[in-house]
């Protein structure tokens, strides 16, 4: 009667169950890591720029990149070295969308005093070729950059209708402000950020002009 070797199929069948084991183990590794990459929020990118000039204002484009919804925007401003060493964060202010506008004039937020916080959003989108303005009647250093604005007791903002002036050429603040004429040339940091998440979208550095 013919009998079958067992001793030569068992091996066989421990590489085929190894085989299997290894397969499954892979596949939940993959299934778990993609729903890993599937559960993170990328964070949007563009290249943003910006002008500023003591007679005309600011100026805000998206260059390009991903279209960035309004409401998770963070837009600020801080002083370059150029100002002074030593400034950094100090110096960092947030850019009033309530005075921003876009190219129709339409101001991109509300603000409500109330609650000290934007309320809506006129503009929900800044799309690649989309420029804001804050025209330069609309930046007034206690508001457009409050952290480096003067003390009332040390004098006064007047706007003339083409550019602003403080009451005390030499205050010292009024030196940090980027609508002080003696400030053209210098350099200040416009930063982007996602609120969604605290990423940076952007960072350029931005050079004051007459």
């Amino acid at each position: 009667m013919k009998q079958y070797k067992e001793n030569a199929v068992s091996p066989v069948v421990g590489v085929m169950l190894m085989l299997v084991v290894t397969i499954i183990i892979a596949a939940v590794v993959s299934g778990f890591a993609g729903g890993l990459v599937k559960g993170q929020t990328k964070a949007p990118q563009a290249t943003i720029t910006g002008t500023f000039s003591v007679t005309k204002g600011m100026t805000i484009t998206n260059a390009g990149g991903d279209a960035l919804a309004t409401s998770n925007l963070l837009l600020t401003t801080t002083n370059g070295p150029t100002f002074g060493p030593g400034l950094g964060s100090t110096t960092t202010n947030p850019v009033p969308l309530n005075l921003t506008t876009n190219s129709a004039g339409i101001p991109i937020a509300f603000f409500n005093p109330a609650t000290n916080a934007y309320d809506g959003y006129n503009v929900t989108s800044f799309s690649p070729g989309d420029t804001w303005y804050i025209p330069i009647a609309n930046c007034n250093p206690q508001i457009m950059t409050p952290t480096t604005a003067s003390f009332p007791k040390h004098g006064g903002y007047t706007f003339n209708g083409q550019e602003w002036t403080f009451s005390s050429s030499t205050d010292a603040y009024w030196a940090l402000n980027f609508v002080n004429p003696n400030n053209i040339g210098k350099q200040f940091y416009l930063d982007v950020y996602d609120k969604a998440n605290g990423a940076v979208i952007s960072q350029t550095q931005v050079t004051i002009s007459g």
